[in-house]
């Protein structure tokens, strides 16, 4: 059975523009949907299997996951992973992963994966809608490197950011985390939610840094995503 998926959009399919915290409720609501609540690393398996078949703002969308093969790009240089759809194929997106690459970055794999969805969601029903060829390729990108914002890749990365580690689950687990470093718990409220904060300078950032690491083992993530989600959330700062 296909699981519905809604947020604005235009007669085309193409998104409106959407707020990053509209995004973050639509990650870790379809995350709890597809995978539970808990916060805890879960088999990118179990995520092909469920999220092989959505409907998004009412368009059906069935998802081929491929985590077999190497994947590249039109230069033929090797990706993390690609979400394409082929007019041949009817409703129907291709979100490929790139074995050689990933095989053994299960934090990564998962994280690539989170992505593609991303774009499947949000890019894809236009592209089917209209039958036209369109693919989103994800790669690392070199230090000091300067582009303008993609405004599709951020998209992509904030849902992928609350899809692996909701905002609710994930302050609840920096506040365990952070009072067992004997850290001072201060409170503000986000978007009208209490949210706990900490002050690197009061705890330092070493201990910032040992929070991030046991939180990207229970997340099933690496220790930098944590750093990204924690500032993101306003968590730390």
């Amino acid at each position: 059975m296909a699981l519905n998926v809604e947020y604005p959009c235009f007669g085309s399919g193409e998104p409106t523009r959407l707020s990053a915290e509209a995004i973050r409720r639509l990650g870790a609501d379809l995350r709890q949907r597809l995978l539970g609540y808990q916060a805890r690393p879960f088999p990118p398996t179990d995520l092909f299997r469920r999220a092989a078949s959505l409907r998004v703002n009412g368009r059906p969308l069935r998802i081929v996951w491929d985590a077999g093969h190497a994947v590249h790009d039109d230069a033929g240089k090797p990706v993390l992973g690609v979400c394409e759809h082929d007019p041949q194929e009817p409703a129907t997106v291709m979100i490929s992963l790139n074995a050689e690459l990933l095989a053994d970055q299960p934090e990564i794999l998962r994280s690539t994966a989170a992505h593609e969805l991303g774009h499947a969601i949000f890019d894809m029903p236009a592209a089917v809608a209209k039958g036209a060829a369109r693919a989103f390729r994800s790669g690392a990108v070199a230090a000091g490197d300067a582009a303008p914002i993609d405004w599709r890749e951020w998209r992509a990365d904030e849902f992928m950011g609350a899809f692996l580690a909701p905002r609710r689950q994930l302050a609840r687990a920096f506040a365990r985390e952070a009072s067992a470093f004997g850290a001072a718990i201060r409170w503000k409220v986000i978007n009208e939610i209490p949210t706990p904060y900490v002050a690197a300078n009061d705890v330092g950032w070493p201990a910032i840094d040992a929070i991030a690491g046991a939180l990207a083992e229970e997340f099933g993530v690496t220790s930098a995503f944590i750093g990204v989600r924690l500032r993101k959330y306003g968590l730390v700062g």
